[in-house]
């Protein structure tokens, strides 16, 4: 199996288990009314972080402790960043549509470049630029039919996630090469910390511990799989499959639990996720002209 392949099998694996992550966080909050937010985004923080934690000590074993060593203090500022997009996410799903949060989250790999553009003076193309601007067209068409409701609330939790995702992958790409898996486990531990000193509560009930369970599983192969594909293929790529999480979250919240996605949505996403697709395929096809 080449490198390439590898890279992208892992992508793609990575997206299909991620798919359901929304899905299982608004089966929790429509399964039981004494569960808050901060309960949740507890749990799956924690999850999260001791699910990172044994795929490290699986891998490493008595290196472990060298390999969270490692991350210095550039892991710890990416451990926060994702710390907080963790727990931004969660606030999105509440308080809007799944299919809206998806699609705003979806523009992480806008968000990287602008966020590369500002802290490692990368220089991009004028395609690039203009793929921004439809981008942020795109998410004005989402976050337009959220006006004057609570919905909008929701989309800005969304965008926050996915700016802090741009800094979370901008950092890890300056840091390339430091194993920064580990990092995923700070991020879950930040969040799981903030939310228990906000929580009313800590305990779930048995219903619903099946779905946090799965959480944390998804989010830490998930994760730590996204973290480590981009050194098998370009990062590029792995921008161009992550768009189908919002295609895949988006039909299985339609099918489960009914959430069909509004016209705006399907307008502002297909922009979104069409124009994504487009700059990835460029970007690659760019960077392997150059490499030949």
């Amino acid at each position: 199996m080449t490198n390439h392949l590898k890279g992208l099998l892992m992508t793609i694996f990575a997206v299909v288990i991620l798919s359901p992550d929304s899905v299982l966080i608004r089966l929790v909050e429509n399964a039981s009314s004494g569960v808050d937010s901060w309960t949740v985004l507890f749990w799956r923080g924690l999850l999260y972080a001791v699910g990172v934690s044994l795929l490290v000590l699986i891998k490493y074993r008595s290196k472990t402790i060298t390999e969270f060593k490692n991350i210095g203090k550039g892991g710890l500022v990416i451990g926060f960043c994702s710390g907080i997009s963790t727990g931004t996410f969660v606030f999105a799903i509440v308080y809007t549509s799944i299919a809206n949060a998806l699609v705003i989250i979806s523009t992480g790999p806008i968000m990287i470049a602008i966020v590369a553009w500002f802290l490692l003076k990368e220089k991009y193309s004028l395609i690039t630029w203009a793929s921004l601007v439809i981008v942020f067209v795109g998410i004005y068409i989402v976050m337009s039919g959220s006006i004057g409701g609570e919905n909008l609330v929701g989309d800005f939790f969304a965008l926050i996630t996915a700016v802090m995702m741009g800094f979370t992958f901008t950092l890890t790409r300056k840091y390339k090469d430091v194993n920064m898996v580990p990092v995923n486990a700070i991020g879950g531990l930040i969040a799981a910390l903030i939310a228990f000193l906000m929580a009313n509560q800590i305990t779930v009930p048995a219903e619903v511990a099946g779905y946090i369970i799965a959480m944390g599983v998804i989010l830490s192969i998930s994760f730590s799989l996204i973290t480590i594909a981009p050194r098998y293929m370009p990062a590029a790529e792995v921008g161009m499959i992550m768009p189908l999480e919002t295609v895949l979250g988006s039909l299985i919240a339609w099918y489960v639990i009914s959430e069909a996605p509004t016209m705006n949505a399907i307008i502002g996403g297909s922009i979104v996720i069409i124009t994504l697709f487009l700059h990835s395929w460029h970007s690659t096809n760019l960077a392997r002209k150059e490499k030949n």
